[in-house]
């Protein structure tokens, strides 16, 4: 509505200025011409100012897994440019075969700790029209629902990790390399682990003992992966 009435106003205004027998022909002259100006101003500040729109928040809670196919709950990211620009790579479902990636226009991005299921928590804000009459006169220029900021909150349980795409090659290397030492000391820890654990429970159950072998070992391979990418970040450091 606002483009035609400003076509409409300024085919009026040249109308009433070269036609010299038309009668108040300055008056008219002089209404379209503010008619025009009014509706410039209205434009300008539509698009520059979001004049006549409204800011709508949509909060969108995803599933998240591991970036890397493999035991380790790991978050990849990649530097861009400086060390703080960063474009994080994820998946939201272990089917997944193409890893996602974080937007970098107008966005935040942060990760956080909890103690519940991990979780992406994208929060987006756009720009809507604030009303009936502002989309009857905005509308045609065809700027709803645009993007004015969006939130990626990855939301992490303590044994995740958060690795560069360089970080996460080297330590892959490690745990190859390592591979048969890292198994004989998990073993040597579990060992000892279930023996003081058999002390104070001798009448554990089989399914206990099998439970809490796999506990054993989930926590004795993350304190070991934990050294190594302790290791990885000081060299890339």
């Amino acid at each position: 509505m606002s483009i035609i009435i400003l076509v409409l106003a300024t085919i009026s205004f040249f109308c009433f200025t070269v036609l010299p027998t038309l009668k108040h022909r300055v008056l008219y002259a002089l209404l379209s011409f503010a008619i025009m100006v009014l509706c410039t101003s209205a434009i300008i500040l539509n698009d520059s100012y979001n004049f006549g729109m409204k800011v709508q928040t949509i909060t969108q809670k995803q599933k998240l897994v591991s970036s890397v196919p493999d035991q380790l709950d790991v978050l990849l990211y990649q530097p861009l440019g400086t060390k703080s620009e960063r474009v994080y790579l994820y998946h939201n479902s272990s089917d997944e075969k193409k890893l996602r990636q974080t937007k970098t226009t107008d966005t935040t991005t942060k990760y956080s700790q909890t103690d519940k299921t991990p979780q992406l928590v994208v929060t987006k804000e756009r720009y809507v029209y604030q009303n009936g009459l502002s989309e009857l006169f905005f509308g045609i220029l065809g700027n709803n629902d645009r993007l004015k900021h969006q939130t990626y909150e990855f939301k992490l349980t303590d044994n995740w990790f958060v690795l560069s795409t360089k970080q996460a090659k080297q330590l892959k290397k490690l745990l190859k390399e390592h591979d048969t030492e890292l198994k004989q000391n998990i073993s040597q820890v579990i060992q000892q682990e279930l023996v003081q654990k058999l002390q104070q429970n001798p009448t554990m159950s089989s399914s206990e003992r099998e439970k809490l072998v796999k506990e054993l070992q989930k926590q004795a391979t993350q304190q070991l992966v934990k050294k190594l990418i302790a290791q990885v970040q000081a060299s890339d450091s």
